[in-house]
């Protein structure tokens, strides 16, 4: 993606000689028919897929409350510094990346834009051209919440009503006014993110095989409708895209046990979304301030150091205090289980070898020791003495009672 918005929207778009990115393009975008967009348009399909595969699960564990702070804080923080970025560049007549549409730059047009809300109102202010994948991701966030109940006992019934949802909203987006037209489209990109989702139903046992079949190939269909409805699709590319996606994604998914997670990928990882935000406003801000005064081969060096570094920046007092943030505004307290009271009936004297391991016994009439077949509770505390003359572990069985010591529980 990164390369392509550098490709694409920089040096074709402005004529730029650059022999090294015909090369690249005559490899991959071209022939994949990917040409208007580039090659990194496969990276779109393949976040959505991602996205509907890991954080389904996540909000199945985290429920309505936690789920929705936790990912609100994640997604707004970058948001709103990305937005406040570039309403400075744009007061200072920097010219960040535009999409053709209006950049008016006003309090309303601000929050809108940070809230992602500009994406579903006709006209449109856009003020962060990448954005428009984010609005697809909250859409399908608040999908889950809406039928997170469902989700949590029939996955099967949750995932067909996701897929109806879609189909309805697709079919009827001219029957209302134009912006329930721009909320259909990004609707539109919701399959991508079902089939990630049916991914993690089907390997998880969820549903059956031939369910998520079903599911699959349906989702799969509704996503290949849009294109051919054209529901915001601007070339042929979509459904090629998502198909590559997901078989890189597969890859990734079986070959997963074999791989290395090698530290700079995991640090990649964790930057990845303020890189996303702010690779081409950045890059292209230094590519104007450098390119009249040196060749373009060392303004685009110097510009990807530059976005590097302000994605640091990002990363280390955005990204970071804002998902501790989540994490402390979403995290549910447990408190521990206190241990038993002991029994006022009892003895209180424990076994001196047997100080760290307390063992509660059922109260057998007629009988003063329980028979060592009978099930009992047992709590190891840590003693390595205590551990390794019951071979490692505690085996659930009381050894015979000493004739001048007595079994008596631990106060």
């Amino acid at each position: 993606m990164f390369y392509s918005h550098i490709a694409h929207p920089w040096v074709i778009a402005k004529g730029e000689h650059a022999p090294y990115v015909s090369f690249i393009e005559a490899l991959t975008s071209n022939p994949m028919h990917m040409s208007k967009q580039g090659i990194g348009q496969i990276a779109v399909p393949f976040f959505f897929l991602v996205s509907g595969y890991v954080v389904t699960p996540i909000a199945v564990k985290q429920g309505h409350l936690r789920f929705a702070l936790n990912r609100g804080i994640r997604v707004y923080a970058p948001m709103l510094f990305v937005v406040l970025l570039t309403a400075l560049l744009l007061m200072t007549n920097l010219h960040p990346p535009s999409t053709g549409q209006s950049q008016e730059l006003t309090p309303l047009t601000m929050f809108t834009n940070t809230a992602l809300v500009n994406y579903l109102i006709y006209p449109q202010v856009v003020l962060v051209p990448v954005a428009w994948t984010m609005i697809v991701e909250v859409l399908f966030y608040l999908l889950l919440l809406a039928i997170l109940p469902v989700l949590r006992r029939w996955v099967w019934l949750a995932i067909a009503l996701e897929l109806t949802f879609v189909f309805v909203v697709m079919m009827s987006r001219s029957q209302l006014n134009a912006s329930y037209s721009l909320f259909a489209v990004n609707v539109s990109y919701l399959p991508a993110m079902m089939i990630g989702q049916i991914i993690w139903a089907t390997t998880k046992q969820k549903i059956p095989l031939w369910t998520g079949g079903v599911f699959g190939a349906t989702a799969w269909s509704l996503y290949v409708l849009a294109d051919v409805i054209d529901v915001g699709r601007i070339d042929s590319s979509y459904n090629l895209s998502l198909a590559v996606a997901v078989l890189f994604f597969m890859m990734g998914y079986f070959a997963e046990p074999k791989l290395r997670q090698w530290p700079f990928w995991t640090a990649m990882s964790e930057r990845s979304y303020s890189l996303y935000l702010l690779h081409m406003l950045v890059s292209f801000v230094v590519l104007q301030l450098l390119r009249p005064v040196m060749p373009f081969p060392i303004a685009a060096i110097i510009a990807i150091a530059a976005v590097f570094g302000v994605v640091e920046l990002s990363y280390r007092y955005v990204e970071q205090p804002s998902h501790a943030l989540a994490r402390r505004l979403s995290h549910r307290d447990r408190a521990p289980r206190p241990d038993p009271e002991p029994s006022p009936e009892s003895p209180a004297q424990p076994s001196p070898e047997d100080e760290e391991v307390t063992a509660e016994m059922p109260r057998t009439p007629g009988r003063r020791v329980a028979d060592t077949e009978q099930t009992i509770v047992t709590r190891a505390v840590g003693r390595h003495r205590a551990a390794g003359r019951m071979n490692g572990r505690l085996s659930g069985q009381l050894d015979p009672p000493r004739p001048d010591r007595r079994v008596t529980p631990k106060r």
